[in-house]
Formats: structure tokens, C-alpha cells, sequence
């Protein structure tokens, strides 16, 4: 009666009820997997687990419970109404994490200037993994000095200290690798260019990788040894410093660094999927939903899946006790108002060098890409219903006296 849009609206959203999404997709959810383990798990481990997992952990399982609060939506034309819960807005939660995950991608694609850029890997070796979660100050050790390996990497000769020649990165942390081991590394953005204090700019295509993965080896050694100093056990600083004798003849050719072209026939999109790439592990578990295969809830086992670089076309399929494989996925949260992703040289916040050059992305386009970051939209186009739009063809409207915020406020302005 209403069109054939509406009942299509009402049709597809029937589709994606919870109940019905469950029944026919064969993974297992995050949030399930801890609904049904957690406060097992919690009970026998409390006493290892620090503050923010237990704050991330819990904010993820009671995300969306309309018991928590929820936004109400009613019909101006007849009785009918939509209940939206609450969103937790932690980075463990899957399904906040997508729209977290588009909004650091548009922050970076705000800051970065119309010209080529590089994608650098900066990687720890094996033997120095396992200290980043025995002092975890590692990982703001780990951001300052690929931040000084780069500058140095720049800097030959004494203009280039007097001018204070910088260059424009991004840094991210990513802290595991596919099959979820302790893997540290860092995921740079870097413009090819460079600009002094007088606001000159120059073309900066040549790095000399050789010097610099000895640079970020030295810098990486001696930055951890002084950090274990101040922060660590006398004991895990010597054991440290043990390793460090034996990493230096071990690595003569310096730690991994890799730093390929992005392609230069399409730098907009190339550089947009770095984007995308190097915020993605900022917003959501280190592991898709989609690799978790199966949970025997007789056996508490779970079984995963993923895919090795060294050969995609085999998938390697693990099953495992359901604690182990929640410990893995708990200890890759970070503490509170610990930044994943950075901004260095004329990218950073501060600086004002790069305010007057020409972007890669106009403001026009950013403000559209913001625009979109609505709940109702992301709806819209993950799941092809707008939940707004009543079986009758009129909007609901929100109101706020019928609404449960549990008084927390921030919810209002997110609606």
C-alpha cells in the first residue's frame, strides 16, 4: 500500500534480525564467544588482568543490551516505534569498530598533501617481542624512535639541522601478526617530500635503506635498554642487555625495515587503502569474526582460521582451549589514552608547515565521507534497510523523554 520501497525497507530489515542473522551465518561472534566465557575466565584470572581490559571486555558484551540504555524512535503517523541500544565505543567491540575505523581513515586522509607517498614497515625481531608485554612503555619507545631513525634518515648535512628539514608521517602500531602471536611492528605513511622552518619544500624519493635499518637498530637497542632502565625489574634489564650484545652480531645488516613505492597511477586510492589498512587494527579485535569458525560449547574448544603471508592459497586452521585463544585476543588491548596511530613532522597536530599546501583530498570530499558516518546511513549501506522508516512510509523521530540514556549523556550527541 505504501510503495514497494517501504516494503522492501520492512522486508530486508525482518531479514537482519539478530535472531535470524545468528541461524544462518556459521561463525561464532566476539561477543557471544565472551558473553558465554567471560565471567569463567575473569574468575580464575582476575588477579593477571589489568583495568582496561576488564573496562573493554565488559563494555563490548553489554553493547547494544537495551538494559544499558537505548534511543527511541516513534512514528508521527501511527503507534509504531524502533528501539536502537546503546553503543559501547570500545576499539575490542566489532561492530563499533567500523565506524572508528572510518574515522581515523578520514583523519588521515585529511592530513595528507597531493603528493606520491611510501608505505614503510618497521619490525622487532623474535627475541625482543616478549619484553614489549613485560614493560609495555616499549610501545611509545618503539613510535619515538622510528621517529628519529627517519629524521636522521633525512638530515646529511649541517643546513639540513639549521633549516630543521622534516619530513610528513603517519605511524600506526599494529601488535600481532595473522596467527595472533606477539608480533610488534609499525605501519608508516610517509610523504616524499620534505619542508623546512622557511615553509620550502623539496622531492624526497631516495631513502638509504641500508643505513637505515642500522640506524633503527641502534636507536632501537639503546632507546629499549634506557626505557627497561627507568621502568622495568633490575633483572629484565639485564637480561635485556644480554640480548642486546647478541642481537648485534646476529643482525650486522640492521633490523627488518621495508619501505616499497605506492603505485603512482592511482595515488589517491592506493594511498585511501593504506589508510583504511593501517587503521583497521585500531578499532577491533586483532582477529575477523569471520575466521572464527566454529565454538563447541561440550569441549570449550574453538576453532579459527587464517591465512599465512608465506603461502595465502593454504589457510592454516587452528582449534584450541577457548581461554587460551581469549588470552590471545585480551593481551593486544592497550591501555587507557594509549594512541595506535600517530602524527610526525609537518603531519603532526602542531605543526602548521604543510596548513597552506594543496591536499590529496579536497574538503568538499572529507565533508561528504563525515556526512556518511551516520548510524542510519552505515545501516543503510552495511545492511540495505534504513531502520527510520515505519511500515506505514513515514520517518520515526527520536524522543528523547521515552529514551533510556543511564545517565550518560555523550549518547545524545551521537544520536
Amino acid at each position: 500500500m505504501n510503495g514497494k520501497s517501504v516494503y522492501e525497507n520492512e522486508l530486508i530489515k525482518l531479514s537482519n534480525l539478530k535472531a535470524v542473522r545468528n541461524q544462518s551465518k556459521s561463525h561464532v561472534s566476539i561477543q557471544y564467544l565472551f558473553r558465554t566465557y567471560w565471567d569463567t575466565f575473569f574468575a580464575e584470572f582476575k588477579h593477571k588482568l589489568r583495568p582496561t581490559i576488564i573496562k573493554n571486555v565488559e563494555a563490548m558484551i553489554a553493547c547494544k543490551d537495551l538494559s544499558k540504555g537505548y534511543l527511541f524512535y516513534e512514528c508521527t503517523s501511527c503507534d509504531n516505534y524502533h528501539l536502537t541500544g546503546l553503543s559501547c565505543h570500545s576499539r575490542f567491540c566489532p561492530s563499533c569498530g567500523h565506524k572508528y575505523r572510518d574515522e581515523r581513515s578520514i583523519e588521515i586522509q585529511k592530513k595528507l598533501l597531493n603528493v606520491p607517498h611510501r608505505h614503510f614497515v618497521f619490525s622487532v625481531p623474535f627475541d625482543m617481542r616478549p619484553y614489549f608485554w613485560k614493560c609495555r612503555q616499549l610501545f611509545d619507545c618503539l613510535f619515538q624512535t622510528v621517529n628519529q631513525a627517519l629524521t636522521m634518515s633525512i638530515r646529511h648535512s649541517k643546513r639540513d639541522h639549521q633549516t630543521d628539514v622534516r619530513l610528513g608521517f603517519i605511524s600506526f602500531l599494529h601488535t600481532s601478526g595473522r596467527p595472533l602471536n606477539l608480533h610488534p611492528h609499525l605501519h608508516v605513511l610517509l610523504a616524499e617530500q620534505t619542508i623546512d622552518k622557511t615553509g620550502k619544500s623539496k622531492p624526497m624519493f631516495f631513502f638509504p635503506f641500508e643505513r637505515l635499518r642500522k640506524t633503527f637498530m641502534y636507536l632501537l637497542l639503546t632507546n629499549v635498554s634506557k626505557c627497561l632502565k627507568l621502568f622495568a625489574a633490575k633483572s629484565l634489564y639485564h637480561d635485556f642487555n644480554k640480548l642486546r650484545t647478541k642481537l648485534i652480531k646476529q643482525y650486522q645488516n640492521g633490523f627488518y625495515v621495508n619501505g616499497p613505492k605506492i603505485s603512482e597511477e592511482n595515488t589517491f586510492y592506493s594511498s585511501k587503502k593504506i589508510a583504511d589498512y593501517i587503521s583497521r587494527y585500531a578499532s577491533h579485535p586483532p582477529i575477523a569474526e569471520s575466521n572464527i569458525l566454529s565454538l563447541d560449547e561440550e569441549t570449550h574448544q574453538v576453532t579459527w582460521v587464517y591465512t599465512p603471508h608465506e603461502d595465502p592459497a593454504h589457510p592454516i586452521k587452528i582449534t584450541e582451549p577457548v581461554f587460551s585463544f581469549i588470552r590471545k585476543l585480551i593481551r593486544h588491548i592497550h591501555d587507557y589514552r594509549f594512541h595506535q596511530l600517530r602524527y610526525y613532522g609537518f603531519y603532526a597536530n602542531r605543526s602548521l608547515r604543510s596548513a597552506h599546501k594543496v591536499k590529496m583530498v579536497s574538503a568538499i570530499s572529507i565533508h561528504i565521507a563525515q556526512s556518511r558516518l551516520k548510524w542510519r546511513i552505515l545501516l543503510l549501506k552495511t545492511f540495505k534497510f534504513d531502520p527510520l522508516i515505519c511500515y506505514c512510509g513515514s520517518k520515526m523521530v527520536l524522543n528523547l523523554k521515552h529514551s533510556y540514556l543511564n545517565h550518560n549523556k555523550e549518547y545524545i550527541s551521537d544520536a
